[in-house]
């Protein structure tokens, strides 16, 4: 049994990988989760936050802002909404995003207004993350 199997990173704007890899951590909408060769189908939902890909030679880290994960056949498809690789993040835009965001949330006049601003509020805070992050 091989220890390696196929990603793809697919966003509205751009393929950003196609590569095998040997684990895959991404932000589940219930939780973060981990994916090894040979794992079971399933699908999941992201959520906005940290995606680490694990290659034979190097790790890279990428910011998602929420989406979709597939794996079958030793496949996996990840959809995001948004992603940026962590040397993409511009840190100090992210922080201001945050900030504009908790004044929107604080701001807001009815739910989906604060469920709007939550949102942006948590790609933000995943971005930062995702900066500030110091390999394992």
């Amino acid at each position: 049994m091989s220890n390696t199997f196929h990603v793809e990173l697919i966003t509205p704007q751009r393929h950003l990988l196609s590569a095998e890899a040997v684990h895959v951590r991404a932000p589940g909408s219930a939780g973060d989760f981990g994916v090894l060769a040979n794992h079971s189908p399933m699908v999941a939902g992201l959520g906005p936050g940290r995606l680490q890909i694990d290659f034979t030679s190097h790790k890279e880290e990428f910011a998602i802002g929420g989406g979709y994960f597939t794996v079958n056949s030793n496949k996996v498809l990840i959809l995001a909404e948004t992603c940026l690789r962590k040397d993409e993040i511009d840190l100090e835009a992210a922080r201001r995003d945050k900030q504009d965001a908790q004044r929107r949330m604080d701001a807001a006049a009815s739910t989906a207004e604060r469920d709007e601003a939550r949102l942006a509020y948590n790609r933000a805070n995943a971005l930062i993350r995702v900066a500030e992050h110091k390999h394992d």
